[in-house]
């Protein structure tokens, strides 16, 4: 690879004042952050990388160590945390609405498929992880996959009717079918040491075609295409430092996440561009969100007008509450109520 031609160091150290997810409209990236008393997930822009929000979700006592956010499809997004073993639920605002999965062997990488979550464990001592599939009706979860005697699963991403799953044991990616069994000869079967090394985040980056993140050296983002064949592959010294998540921009760079920091850079001139360097951070995988359209009663995001957003007016009644005066007219009153009542049920879409 070409050498690397400059760096551009943006040290954020208290990035933007506490500004609360309400009201965010377009799209953006969010990238949790697992760094010591952190435990929150910062907003970046699709486009060219840039700060949008750095409490996207508050620092609470849940997050300790949460590795990837997604958008669970029903109006809220779900987080995995390492450490917690825990799948937790937000509101589109950030606001935590509940514990979907507790007590998991592990809880690393998620996606959707079919309208559950499939939970990777990550780390498991050596025993072999599994990976679970948690509906979201507030069922127990259940082993979709069990790896023992096979590795550790980190990234998924969905493959065909089952999921591509990075393995990191062995490094390879693994291909597991819809009844969850891993099929015997890999996707790629890397040799982790001149090639992918401790798969981390995984893309579908259309066409066939993903993008894989490998964080140990030699670190780098790696494109393969639907026949196993790594197209292209950036290393360091384009990228700067051991990656974790990443995700292509729409002016065409790459966002990478690596310890304290937030890079992009260029596969066209191969120039490193720092975004973010927090002290005490430490930020893990990229997942572009698409905000869901404004639903009238929703007063805490949950997806649904509810008993809950009910109980909300009413103990609010008679003040000036800016969330529960839902006409604007300045204070809380019947006409509110009858927004709620008049818009109770699901939320469309």
């Amino acid at each position: 690879m070409k050498q690397l031609l400059a760096i551009s160091v943006s040290t954020i150290l208290c990035a933007a004042a506490h500004t609360p997810a309400y009201g965010q409209t377009s799209d953006v990236l969010l990238i949790p952050d697992s760094g010591p008393l952190l435990g929150r997930v910062w907003a970046m822009s699709p486009v060219d990388g840039s700060l949008v929000n750095n409490q996207f979700i508050l620092p609470d006592a849940r997050l300790t160590q949460p590795i990837q956010i997604v958008d669970s499809g029903r109006r809220t997004l779900l987080v995995t945390d390492e450490t917690a073993r825990a799948v937790y639920e937000y509101a589109p605002n950030g606001s935590y609405l509940g514990t979907l999965a507790a007590g998991l062997e592990g809880a690393y990488g998620i996606c959707m498929k079919d309208g559950a979550a499939f939970v990777t464990s990550g780390f498991s001592n050596n025993l072999g992880g599994k990976i679970y599939r948690i509906a979201l009706d507030g069922s127990a979860p259940t082993v979709f996959s069990d790896w023992a005697g096979i590795g550790d699963p980190r990234g998924i991403a969905p493959y065909g009717a089952g999921f591509l799953v990075g393995n990191s044991t062995d490094d390879d990616l693994e291909v597991v079918t819809a009844t969850g069994s891993v099929v015997p000869v890999p996707f790629f079967n890397s040799d982790g040491i001149a090639s992918l090394n401790f798969p981390q985040q995984i893309h579908d980056i259309g066409g066939g075609n993903y993008m894989v993140v490998g964080f140990s050296a030699p670190w780098g983002i790696y494109f393969f295409d639907a026949s196993a064949i790594n197209y292209a592959s950036y290393r360091a010294p384009e990228v700067f430092l051991s990656p974790r998540g990443a995700y292509i921009l729409a002016n065409g760079e790459i966002l990478y996440t690596g310890g304290t920091r937030i890079d992009r850079f260029s596969t066209k001139t191969y120039l490193n561009t720092n975004i973010v360097n927090q002290l005490g951070s430490s930020f893990r995988w990229v997942t572009r969100y698409t905000p869901p359209a404004p639903c009238v009663g929703d007063l805490n995001g949950d997806g649904s007008v509810n008993a809950s957003d009910l109980a909300t007016v009413l103990g609010a009644w008679g003040s000036a509450d800016p969330i529960a005066d839902l006409d604007d007219d300045g204070t809380v009153a019947a006409s509110d109520l009858a927004i709620v009542l008049g818009a109770w049920g699901a939320c469309a879409g």
